[in-house]
């Protein structure tokens, strides 16, 4: 999981251009009644969301068509990158130092007592107000109902609290650092659940997909290399993009963008570095720490987890250093 490679990037090795993936379509997901952002020339929005057991809806969604510019999100998807080719990142680093020797961050929540998936959070159409504690009288930040791609503003759960006969949610939040939380009220949001869950092992260079407690697929990856590890802990899947209409693009055949940022990198191609599991162009890589940080996966293993029953924005996605204990 690292920064995603823009359709725009340059090979890390060449400095040609990479095959232009065409303009992503999003998954629909049960969304708030305002419309997200829709500048010209927009691919649909199609598929299926995330299938969840809903706890509470606290406004009505609609499944339905979100509509999306393939040039915004050109320049949403330029705030990372992941080259389709080992050697150095073309991005900043953090620091020359910690781009010789990175080591990435445990996630601080991946050990809570909440299954990861258990809890998740939907912000209605006015956005979502954030606190610095379950209780607390006024708000200390907001987001806003949708993500620069167009989907709802989804956000995993890590604990709960009841304070004064009302129940809080402990979240996560998108950006760096990674593993910021702060809470929620659970009367301000949608609380459903996610029976979908990724999880990436590191070591063994695998990814698993398992739907309701049955492993699905275990496929080889690509992981991040040394100077820009793939991130540790609990992440989740903010936007799905579908890009079958040119599979053989940066992304391949589908990306599903994370919460998540690279540790080491500040920027990738001028935007923020963005992390995503997705597919690819060069399957010959698979089994190696070459990437920027993001996880890579053949294009038919890409679209048979997208497509999955389940699997969709809020479907958690878990980076272990091993499947060893």
């Amino acid at each position: 999981m690292a920064p995603w490679c823009p359709p725009r990037a340059l090979d890390a090795d060449n400095g040609a251009a990479t095959g232009a993936a065409a303009a992503p379509t999003l998954v629909s997901v049960p969304a708030p009644d305002s419309a997200p952002p829709q500048p010209a020339a927009s691919p649909r929005h199609i598929g299926t969301g995330p299938s969840r057991r809903a706890r509470r809806w606290q406004w009505a969604a609609a499944v339905g068509s979100l509509v999306v510019a393939g040039v915004a999100a050109t320049y949403a998807l330029s705030g990372g990158g992941d080259p389709q080719a080992s050697g150095p990142p073309a991005s900043s680093p953090a620091s020359s130092a910690a781009a010789e020797s990175a080591t990435p961050t445990p996630s601080p929540s991946a050990g809570t007592e909440v299954t990861p998936g258990e809890i998740v959070v939907t912000a209605p159409s006015e956005g979502i107000a954030l606190y610095d504690a379950a209780g607390a009288a006024t708000p200390s930040d907001e987001l806003g109902p949708w993500t620069p791609l167009g989907s709802p503003t989804t956000l995993l759960g890590f604990d709960r609290e009841v304070v004064a006969g009302e129940e809080w949610i402990q979240v996560e939040l998108p950006g760096t650092p990674n593993h910021r939380t702060a809470w929620v009220r659970a009367a301000d949001a949608s609380v459903t659940s996610s029976d979908a869950r990724i999880d990436v092992y590191l070591a063994e260079r695998e990814v698993e997909l398992t739907v309701a407690g049955e492993s699905s697929v275990i496929a080889e990856a690509v992981i991040g290399q040394d100077a820009s590890p793939t991130p540790l802990g609990v992440f989740w899947v903010t936007d799905a993009l579908d890009f079958t209409a040119n599979p053989t693009g940066v992304y391949g055949a589908y990306a599903l963008g994370l919460n998540g940022w690279s540790e080491t990198l500040e920027e990738f191609d001028g935007g923020p570095p963005q992390i995503a599991v997705h597919g690819t162009n060069e399957p010959g890589l698979l089994g190696q720490a070459v990437s920027n940080g993001c996880v890579r996966l053949t294009n038919d293993t890409i679209t048979e987890i997208a497509r999955a029953e389940g699997v969709g924005v809020g479907t958690p996605v878990v980076v272990h250093t091993s499947r060893a204990p």
